[in-house]
């Protein structure tokens, strides 16, 4: 006969068999009492929280710990108010300076006491929330295309009018003539238009990679001779670095530099004159790797706030399209762009590129 379920082999048995259970589980586990004591953490747990394994010790208190403030910020709100929650959700950095996104929700326990502690379980949702908003910005964009090919015949036809009438003219003034300044704003301005209204069609209308065998290097090299010009006029020191060796990889060469030199030319704006706009190179597993990294003032935004949001923009006369231009040239590669501020001060913005695709 089989041991019997009461049985002191199985009585002592169940807890290490439980244990492992949840220690198996890829969701975060964690368990506390009425005081904020650790009963349970499994490796998940730490893993999910940026910290070494072990490093959440039964018998701990959470204000030992050292927990991501947002997410310590939610235990607390359970001790204290003795209430679950359910499908929250709490953003924890990572050591890259990028943001972990945690579905978060929390179980009271039962016992004797009218409040006997809480379970907490979380999941990883970074991927999955990155996937609804690609899939938001493309019912966004299918939105936009439906009204573009009207609004852009609208200005497009005008506008080219008015830019030629003011090409004749300028011809025409005398080099001291009082309207020439005026003429040249003229030019200027529609000039600014034809270039919003590309971003916006190219924003707007599909579009098909061609992708074909090229080295690391040609997206970051033709996005410097596309921004050397604004560079030099700022007096900005623009390189482009290479760490290790590069692979060939299986691209479209001409968008993934419109997405590099699209980041680049915003790094440009933002640093002072005489700053420092840089872009690695690296290879990162089966990922080639583009860090572009400026010494400006770095990126602040407000809760809610996404920089790669069609019509968002933190640039004063920005179309709130460049970012999310680049956003869906990389995410058409398989790829991800993340921003993040530097330590040393500064932003960075990484775009991960899959050697995959017909890696070579």
């Amino acid at each position: 006969m089989g041991t019997s379920k009461d049985s002191p082999h199985t009585r002592h048995a169940a807890p290490a068999v439980y244990e492992q259970i949840i220690d198996s589980l890829a969701s975060g586990v964690l368990a506390l009492d009425k005081d904020g004591c650790v009963l349970v953490a499994n490796a998940a747990a730490c893993s999910h929280l940026g910290l070494p394994c072990g490093a959440i010790k039964r018998g701990a208190f959470v204000d030992e710990l050292p927990l991501p403030p947002a997410f310590l910020l939610k235990l607390h709100t359970v001790l204290n108010e003795h209430r679950p929650l359910e499908r929250e959700e709490v953003a924890v950095p990572r050591e890259s300076g990028e943001k972990k996104e945690l579905g978060f929700s929390a179980s009271l326990l039962e016992g004797p006491e009218p409040f006997n502690g809480a379970v907490f379980l979380f999941v990883d949702m970074t991927e999955r929330r990155a996937l609804e908003r690609a899939a938001e910005l493309n019912q966004q964009l299918a939105q936009i295309g439906q009204l573009t090919a009207g609004v852009v015949h609208e200005l497009r036809s005008p506008l080219s009018v008015i830019g030629g009438m003011a090409e004749l003219l300028e011809r025409k003034l005398e080099d001291d003539s009082p309207y020439r300044k005026r003429v040249e704003t003229i030019l200027q301005e529609t000039q600014n238009m034809g270039r919003s209204i590309s971003q916006f069609l190219g924003f707007a209308r599909p579009f098909d990679l061609e992708m074909t065998p090229c080295e690391a290097r040609q997206a970051a090299d033709r996005a410097r001779a596309l921004c050397e010009t604004a560079a030099r006029e700022k007096g900005v020191t623009f390189e482009v670095e290479e760490q290790g060796e590069l692979p060939l990889m299986r691209a479209d060469p001409r968008k993934l530099a419109q997405a590099v030199s699209n980041v680049a030319g915003n790094a440009i704006d933002a640093v002072a004159e005489g700053g420092r706009v840089t872009i690695v190179i690296s290879r990162q597993g089966a990922d080639i790797q583009y860090d572009i990294l400026d010494d400006g003032p770095g990126i602040h935004l407000n809760p809610g706030e996404d920089l790669f949001k069609p019509f968002f923009s933190k640039k004063e006369g920005g179309t709130g399209l460049g970012l999310a231009i680049c956003h869906r040239i990389v995410t058409a590669h398989s790829g991800s762009i993340t921003h993040a501020n530097r330590d040393q001060g500064g932003a960075r913005f990484r775009i991960r590129v899959p050697i995959e695709k017909g890696a070579l």
